[in-house]
């Protein structure tokens, strides 16, 4: 939000088995997409369907000492990670209408923020100009060796004058930079009197991100192509997704006739394309429920992904949503056909906070048997710029599985087959999934309970100040499972710890107080 005061190729499957090879004994791979330029591009390799989608919850990451909104992190040809923010400080001290900011740092958890440059040149936070919109930075990527981004204007939705207070999006132009961020071309007056694209029609651009440097994938003629996609003018919630491009080549000269916008059909088909912005026929159509976004390929599954975000009820008030949805999308290809795989809302966050916004990022992808992990990266409102606060850039491990898991039952704390020893309580908490949260303040309270099944699942709720929980499955300890967290609003319904492909047939499961701090349950699912 800006706060007002959705397969031919993926990374060779010869690089891939050599790298699943080397790191065989881990049974982990992380997956790096070459984007060196003068490399042959990796080869075609089937597209796999997802069986599922699901958040890691328990592996949110925030950095509390950011500020700002629409994060959308590329990965450059130096091996770092590179962001703009909107309305906000980003790593910096001073708020501005959009920074730019690096991430330092060889893990995703271990990533430290440093400000590249405040872009002054584009106002202060909630800054307006003449036009009453403010400037705001879209998507975001790096092309071989050279930094791009869009920038648009915006209105905010209680200025708009939209009849679902959306924030407009409109006159959006692309600039680029040399020199990692320090300096940037075109100028914010050149974009303002002379935008590249007037109007709403490809108001809020965002990238394709294939991986390093571009990416070096030949699929759906990357090699050859950038490509864009944009919803019809509105930062939230807006009706349509069209998808552009532009020849990589040609990507530098920063010159609008040269992109051309998929109209429908076989995108591979040179006739499925028109210079004409007017001819673009939406890939996706989902009225009142497509927030701007990129496009994100997953080269070990050879599939791309894309976010629908919205909020379920039309806004009453600037900016507060009563709840978002994060509708999860894949393809074969970026122009489709797309088709939906889950939908998350924001429930598990404590009432009054939301989170909006997400992106996907192409560093940092991990191919785990038949899981694959990356990073999610959103932000969050209330608005307070402190390390508590939620309007930063924060992460949760997105999960993708090719195999579905079995169907499961949920045995709730309150069922008989769930016994309790010591002194534990029920916590009331009407935004808790189940019967309730029971709670433990005492070391060595503990929790049994047996089961017939393939797999087991903890859910319980996690709250600054929170202990450690002993989990044990079949008298063998698990895994010493933290429930406390640090500057963040309490988590309910969070998915702690997962073990499935168990042997058919009985096993016992024990949760212990670690004696660290309270700890709690809301809940156990049995995988059938």
């Amino acid at each position: 939000m800006r706060k007002n005061f959705l397969s031919d190729d993926e990374i060779s499957r010869r690089t891939f088995l050599r790298a699943v090879g080397a790191l065989g004994a881990t049974g982990l791979t992380t997956v790096r997409a070459s984007g060196t330029p003068g490399h042959s591009p990796a080869e075609p390799a089937a597209p796999k369907r997802l069986g599922t989608v699901e958040l890691d919850l328990d592996g949110i990451h925030k950095w509390d000492d950011s500020n700002g909104d629409t994060w959308d992190p590329f990965w450059a040809d130096d091996d770092h990670l590179y962001s703009f923010n909107d309305d906000g400080r980003g790593f910096g001290k001073v708020q501005e209408n959009l920074a730019f900011n690096r991430f330092d740092g060889e893990s995703l958890s271990s990533l430290v923020g440093v400000p590249v440059n405040s872009m002054a040149e584009y106002g202060s936070a909630t800054q307006r100009g003449k036009d009453n919109a403010t400037w705001k930075a879209c998507g975001q990527e790096c092309i071989d060796g050279v930094f791009y981004g869009f920038v648009s204007r915006n209105v905010y939705g209680n200025e708009s004058g939209d009849h679902l207070m959306r924030q407009t999006a409109f006159n959006s132009s692309l600039i680029k930079s040399t020199d990692r961020g320090l300096t940037w071309q075109r100028t914010a007056e050149e974009n303002y009197s002379r935008p590249m694209w007037p109007g709403p029609k490809f108001g809020a651009p965002f990238f394709v991100h294939y991986g390093k440097n571009g990416g070096n994938v030949s699929r759906d003629g990357a090699a050859e192509y950038v490509y864009a996609v944009s919803t019809n003018g509105f930062w939230n919630d807006g009706d349509s997704l069209i998808l552009g491009r532009v020849k990589r080549k040609a990507l530098p000269r920063l010159e609008p006739a040269e992109w051309e916008y998929f109209t429908g059909g076989n995108g591979k088909a040179s006739g499925s394309w028109s210079r004409r912005i007017d001819a673009a026929e939406p890939f996706l159509k989902r009225p009142a429920k497509c927030g701007e976004t990129p496009i994100c390929y997953v080269p070990a599954l050879g599939i791309y992904l894309l976010i629908s975000w919205y909020n379920p009820k039309v806004l009453t008030k600037w900016f507060e949503p009563s709840g978002m949805m994060y509708d999860f999308y894949q393809a074969e290809h970026p122009w489709g056909p797309w088709s939906f795989i889950r939908s998350f809302s924001d429930s598990f966050l404590a009432p009054g906070y939301h989170m909006y916004g997400p992106t996907l990022c192409s560093k940092f992808q991990e191919s785990h048997g038949s899981e694959v992990r990356l990073a999610m990266f959103t932000s969050g409102c209330q608005f307070e710029d402190k390390p508590s606060g939620i309007y930063k850039a924060w992460t949760i491990p997105v999960v993708l599985r090719t195999e579905v898991l079995p169907p499961c039952d949920m045995r709730a704390a309150s069922s008989p087959e769930v016994k309790f020893s010591g002194g534990w309580t029920t916590v009331a908490n009407s935004h808790a999934e189940g019967d309730g949260v029971r709670e433990s303040r005492h070391q060595g309270d503990s929790l049994t309970t047996s089961f017939v099944g393939s797999g087991i699942e903890y859910v319980a709720q996690k709250a600054e100040g929170y202990g450690e929980v002993d989990l044990y499955l079949d008298g063998k300890l698990q895994k010493k499972i933290r429930l406390g967290l640090k500057n963040f609003p309490v988590l309910t319904g969070i998915s702690v710890f997962q073990k499935h492909g168990l042997a058919r047939g009985r096993h016992d499961v024990k949760l212990v107080n670690a004696g660290t701090g309270p700890v709690t349950v809301q809940y156990l699912k049995i995988y059938r």
